[in-house]
């Protein structure tokens, strides 16, 4: 419990005032050897006491934003998440760049408070830190228009108390997530720490650590921590109950992935975007009722885009893109593999970071990271009006449609986008023509290269035409064909939709490009539909049927359509200019075609 006895009016402790008070007598002669040096330590420890006595009087972010302004951390200046988790993990990662007097004050700020009363929970396992008066005083909120309830401040803990209860029990019981570790009675006791203060206006909670005591280092970190939550819900988005349900279920899962599994140092931005997603879907598990996440989804859908309308990489990470906006990754894992995949995803990242173990799970699940991210891709181009809720997003018809990176008009006989991408992001290009509008999305799955080359981009071609013999992969139901180039071809996945029927325009698939110029193409694309995953017999031979080239390839994926990709460079060297037949052997068909091979 927190005592006034140690504490003067206006924040000043008497430890700093004494400090203040210090001076030196001229007349005692120089000072000896080795003194400037610990004077000077001690003006360092003056300005921090009476800097931190300063802020303490602050909500937390609002002290933070004081004390960083002078510093290159810029991003808290212009921060407005509803979660202050990703500014803490900033910081902590930046904070040996600080100067040691921000440092110091930084790290006063980031403390565990000091409040008047804790109690715990029904069950037990949280203690609750809340004040009986002042600026952090709990209370309800209602009416119409809202203001607090008088003398609520029991029934508000109360509150806390249960509603934290009902997370653990979700989060830990019924899904297993492994259980915070114990603080060893810093905030009063074993149990895990709740504090109830006024936060700045938008912000719910935070929870937060301290970055001295690690319980685990080397690429992998993990530490004890604390939640801070908002005293009433009055400024939030989403406010009194409902917003202190899902700052519950979203904080107490941070606590679970920073403390239980922790932060990997070893990849770019640690995967915290997958950190702040993973939480943001714990809330609708666990409250599924409030949708606080209707207000982020939006941004992922329609604005996630850099300054020349290129979808960001799936990992990018920013304040602005801290991960919140893409909570709807793990909605789709969900009803496509069943809720435990997420669970085990985190239980893989015990010993890998998060895309690594992504892929792993996936293929324990007969799928992979490839071929799951290109059927999310596929996924978010049917929400608003085109939403199906029985085969994708079950409130997908709440989710804005998605926003095209670019609009072109289809001038009747061919028309190209010349596009990029980063690795592991999906482009969306919508081609207007009469009476419809082709949306194509463009996903490219490298997840290998979203950690080792995240900025790197890679060119893409996509043409609507009226000709079969356009460089077409697939042929259209109105007619059209739909040209994709782009290297390599295993690292892409298409699917072209008419807006005006809601319905996918891929028809059959054509061997591609067709003709085939050698000294330009890198690969021939042929179609496997139907065909499970294995391998396929490639036969090329001549217009008097002689044999000139053979060989095995993988049978992939395309989003749900089958083909074979086949290096030019394999038989370059055996074909000459003029009529081909080509010949595709699966373990369940057979397919033919004739194609044109140009020297």
């Amino acid at each position: 419990m927190r005592t006034l006895r140690d504490e003067e009016p206006g924040g000043w402790s008497i430890a700093a005032r004494k400090m203040a008070e210090l001076h030196f007598d001229e007349t005692i002669g120089p000072p000896p050897s080795g003194f400037i040096p610990q004077m000077n330590r001690c003006l360092i420890i003056v300005f921090f006491l009476v800097t931190a006595g300063a802020v303490a009087q602050q909500k937390p972010f609002e002290a933070l934003r004081e004390v960083l302004k002078e510093t290159k951390f810029e991003g808290l200046q212009d921060f407005e998440g509803k979660c202050g988790t990703p500014v803490i993990f900033d910081i902590r990662r930046r904070m040996a760049g600080f100067p040691e007097t921000i440092r110091m004050t930084v790290a006063q700020i980031l403390q565990r408070p000091t409040l008047h009363m804790n109690r715990l929970s029904p069950s037990g396992r949280f203690r609750i830190h809340y004040d009986t008066a002042g600026v952090n005083l709990p209370q309800m909120i209602a009416g119409v228009p809202l203001n607090p309830v008088p003398n609520s401040r029991e029934e508000y803990v109360d509150s806390v108390g249960a509603i934290f209860d009902r997370c653990w029990e979700m989060e830990v019981e019924e899904m297993q997530f492994r259980p915070p570790p114990s603080d060893a009675g810093s905030g009063g006791g074993t149990e895990y720490d709740i504090y109830i203060r006024s936060q700045s206006p938008d912000l719910f909670g935070f929870t937060s650590w301290d970055g001295e005591a690690q319980l685990e280092g080397g690429g992998r970190d993990r530490y004890v921590t604390f939640i801070e939550i908002d005293n009433d819900f009055f400024s939030q988005r989403t406010k009194g109950l409902d917003g202190l349900r899902v700052t519950a279920a979203h904080e107490f899962h941070h606590a679970l992935q920073i403390g239980s599994y922790g932060i990997w140092n070893t990849v770019p931005n640690s995967d915290f975007y997958f950190y702040e997603l993973s939480s943001v879907w714990m809330e609708e598990v666990v409250y599924d009722g409030v949708n606080d996440y209707y207000f982020d989804v939006g941004q992922f859908l329609q604005n996630f885009k850099d300054g020349s309308a290129r979808s960001f990489s799936f990992t990018a990470y920013t304040l602005s893109n801290a991960g919140y906006e893409r909570s709807i990754w793990n909605q789709y894992l969900e009803k496509r593999f069943g809720r435990d995949i997420v669970r085990q995803i985190w239980e893989g990242m015990l010993s890998q970071p998060a895309l690594t173990s992504m892929d792993r799970i996936l293929k324990s699940h007969g799928s992979s990271l490839r071929s799951a991210f290109g059927e999310f891709a596929s996924w978010n181009m049917f929400t608003g009006t085109r939403s199906d809720t029985l085969r994708y997003y079950p409130e997908g018809g709440n989710f804005p449609a998605i926003q095209p990176n670019t609009t072109v008009a289809f001038n009747g006989s061919s028309t190209f986008v010349q596009g990029e991408a980063y690795p592991l992001s999906a482009q969306y290009y919508a081609f207007v023509v009469a009476g419809d509008t082709i949306m194509s999305g463009i996903a490219n799955v490298d997840h290998v290269g979203a950690y080792g080359s995240p900025g790197e981009r890679a060119a893409l071609r996509l043409t609507l035409s009226q000709s079969v013999e356009a460089r077409a992969v697939q042929k259209l139901t109105n007619g059209l064909t739909m040209g994709f180039d782009a290297e390599p071809i295993d690292d892409w996945r298409t699917l072209y939709i008419s807006t005006a029927s809601e319905s996918n325009l891929i028809s059959r698939m054509l061997p591609s490009p067709n003709p085939l110029r050698v000294q330009e193409a890198t690969a021939l694309v042929l179609p496997a539909e139907g065909s499970s995953a294995g391998n396929a017999s490639v036969f090329l031979l001549t217009a008097s049927f002689d044999l000139v080239f053979s060989g095995s390839y993988p049978i992939s994926d395309l989003f749900g359509k089958q083909f074979v990709s086949v290096p030019t460079r394999d038989f370059a060297g055996n074909v000459s200019t003029g009529i081909h037949f080509v010949f595709l052997k699966t373990g369940q068909r057979e397919y033919r075609w004739k194609m044109a091979i140009i020297r």
